[in-house]
């Protein structure tokens, strides 16, 4: 029966579970139909998806200092692919990008935002080269709005990175824009030692256009300065530098600043021309912002000429060129966080279809757990039943073990005794005397072997099982073993122990007591010891019986004879252990270990 119940119990788990795993729960099955579909869905082209975002990036990479409006239709493009598959690398990879441009394009809103983006996402996937940009991109925009100790905590933040990770040309440019920092708050000899550096890393690396970014950064300095000849040289330096790698947005941006240069050294010709070589190659790169810095300066020049009408059209154009400069930044906004918003919602998505299976696993988890539980309940109960019946058993087995001893005891000492006994009074009555010599040694031969036998069957109905083992407990019966065995006075008994009259088992004690008898008997008949201890203490659950004697130890034919052996099964039969320690200058030392758990 109970065999049957346990496989019922097993089928019916294996029902529970088939069940958990197929049936719908709370009809939440069709999102997670529809999420298993969205997801197939999506990783049947992620390889080719993600092949396309770095295409996509390396183009937008080669565009973006040569047609601003290319790069940013490709950088949109990997952003909108990585988001599609909620691939947070590609995403990362995105956002710098698009940092890097609106860096140039001075939409320092715009960054700042991207920069909180990428900031969550490079440590999300442990990307800290990325994490570190985008704290740079983070402090420009601090920078911007002149609040200067948030700049430079992620400025140095962000160089620390760099300097980790031994990444040269990320180092170079965060130290080319924390010499903009300090140009600004007017610490010239710092920022000139940013630049310096900068423009070294740059030049050992053979990086041609980062190397006029840097001398561009450095010349508008002196034009802020009113050291005009000085910053020409540096821009025209520049100018050469971003001519020759073909940055066409570097060659606009120092083209404004040489004009802008130009027209406060009053240099209205030069002005012109420089700006009208800016305006021309802006337009190639659609950036407004270049453009209506071109206007500007055209205006005024022209205007410092006393060509009004020229100047005139340049100012207005300026004014037109502002206002889409605004318009520009309303819709870049708009488009940057609707792709944000669009991103937040596929992760919602994404997490809430998380949530749902892990939902599920918990509801199967906690299934499961219930009836392993339940499970181990029923088991634990058959255990303690079946450990209960073994006590029951064993005690029955040892209460049986006791009468029959009892009974071979009376036996032995009302039956065998009682006829050594007679067998004795019968000898008494023979006249001795009347024997020839030869049978008078005969008959007091016999006369000893009879007493010897009456007095060994006694003593064995007794050592059988003591009246005061039983009666009394383990303790008193050693007690009075020991002082009977002190009764032969050539070996001088003790015995102490810590258990006072504790009762265990019957089992235990009367094993226990058997041991202490049978390595008695040894002692007398073989040790030549004068003096011996029986210890009994208890310890941590444990009784530890310790017999010692001063002998010679134990001789060949002990350590073979059936007593030892014994022993042992007696001590195997608690659960116990035997330990034997023999030193012929000390005698023996018995240790036996018996748990109390196994009475």
């Amino acid at each position: 029966m109970i065999t049957l119940y346990r496989l019922g119990l097993l089928f019916s788990i294996f029902i529970f579970l088939a069940a958990v795993k197929c049936s719908p729960v709370n009809n939440e099955s069709a999102p997670v139909q529809e999420s298993a579909a969205f997801d197939e869905k999506h990783q049947s082209d992620f390889a080719k998806d993600t092949a396309d975002v770095l295409g996509y990036l390396s183009l937008a990479h080669s565009q973006l200092y040569l047609d601003a409006e290319k790069a940013i239709v490709n950088a949109k493009l990997v952003l909108k692919l990585s988001q599609k598959h909620q691939w947070n690398k590609g995403k990362i990879l995105a956002y710098n990008l698009l940092s890097t441009f609106y860096l140039m394009d001075g939409s320092y809103d715009v960054l700042r935002e991207l920069s909180n983006e990428t900031l969550l996402l490079s440590r999300k996937v442990k990307m800290p080269i990325y994490n570190a940009h985008a704290r740079r991109f983070m402090a420009e925009s601090y920078s911007e709005y002149r609040q200067w100790d948030s700049a430079q905590v992620n400025y140095e933040r962000a160089l620390k990175v760099f300097v980790e990770m031994k990444d040269d040309s990320s180092r170079a440019l965060c130290l080319e824009n924390m010499g903009n920092m300090w140009r600004e708050r007017d610490k010239i000899d710092i920022a000139t030692a940013h630049y310096e550096q900068a423009y070294n890393i740059f030049k050992g690396l053979h990086m041609e256009s980062n190397m006029g970014s840097v001398l561009e950064s450095w010349g508008y300095m002196y034009v802020r300065l009113n050291q005009h000849e000085i910053a020409e040289k540096y821009l025209l330096d520049a100018l050469t530098l971003s001519q020759k790698s073909k940055n066409l947005f570097g060659e606009i941006s120092v083209l404004n600043n040489l004009g802008n240069s130009y027209y406060w050294e009053k240099k209205y010709d030069k002005a012109i021309d420089a700006c009208q070589k800016a305006l021309k190659y802006s337009r190639q790169y659609h950036t407004t912002q270049q453009t209506n810095w071109a206007h500007q300066t055209l205006g005024r020049a022209y205007k410092e000429k006393n060509m009004l009408e020229e100047a005139m059209y340049y100012n207005e154009n300026a004014y037109i060129a502002r206002r889409k400069i605004h318009d520009d930044y309303i819709q870049r906004q708009y488009t940057m966080y609707q792709l944000m918003f669009e991103n937040q919602q596929m992760d919602s998505a994404i997490q809430k279809r998380t949530i749902e299976q892990q939902e599920q696993v918990q509801r199967f988890l906690i299934g499961l757990t219930c009836l392993i539980i339940a499970f181990a309940a029923f088991l634990w109960y058959n255990n303690k039943k079946l450990r209960r019946k073994n006590a029951e058993i064993q005690e029955a087995m040892a209460q049986g073990q006791a009468l029959e001893r009892k009974r071979v005891a009376a036996e032995l000492h009302d039956h065998l005794g009682g006829t050594l006994a007679s067998l004795n009074w019968y000898l008494f009555g023979i006249d001795k005397k009347a024997l020839p010599d030869n049978d008078q040694k005969i008959y007091n031969r016999v006369h000893e072997m009879v007493n010897a036998a009456y007095k060994e069957v006694r003593s064995l109905s007794h050592n059988l099982l003591p009246a005061e083992l039983e009666e009394q407990g383990l303790t008193v019966a050693l007690a009075r073993l020991t002082s009977k065995l002190n009764d032969n006075k050539s070996i001088a008994f003790t015995f102490d122990n810590n258990v006072d009259q504790k009762r265990y088992g019957t089992k235990t004690e009367f094993e226990l007591y058997s041991i202490v008898l049978e390595l008695a008997n040894n002692i007398i008949k073989h040790s030549k010891a004068s003096i011996a201890n029986i210890s009994l203490n208890e310890v941590s659950k444990t009784i530890h019986l310790i017999v010692t004697d001063n002998g010679t130890g134990f001789d060949k034919s002990a350590k073979s004879g059936m007593g030892l052996f014994n022993i042992k099964n007696r001590v195997e039969s608690l659960s116990g252990k035997i330990k034997i320690n023999e030193n012929f200058d000390s005698g023996t030392r018995i240790e036996i270990e018996i748990p109390i758990t196994n009475r």
